[in-house]
């Protein structure tokens, strides 16, 4: 598993994560002037059920239960490059 190879190590202490989703943006909303003006600002998933599927994934591998999560912030962005980026402190 990815987040024990990282060195993450199961606590059962509140925790704050921070949690960073990047989506590369369809083709279909560029046009050769720029952005297409009807192109979505955000990405179409929920930011709150993308976060429940992280925090539960975590559930008996940082955390014992993400009931322990005392802060959280959330993060949703177009990028060149697809990606998720968590951070648990």
């Amino acid at each position: 598993m990815h987040a024990k190879a990282a060195g993450v190590e199961l606590t059962d202490a509140p925790c704050e994560v921070v949690i960073d989703f990047v989506f590369s943006r369809p083709k279909s909303h560029l046009r050769k002037a720029g952005l297409a003006k009807d192109a979505p600002r955000l990405p179409r998933p929920d930011l709150d059920n993308m976060a429940k599927a992280v925090l539960d994934s975590l559930n008996g591998v940082a955390w014992v239960d993400d009931s322990q999560v005392s802060r959280l912030v959330v993060e949703k962005s177009y990028g060149t490059e697809a990606r998720t980026t968590v951070r648990i402190s």
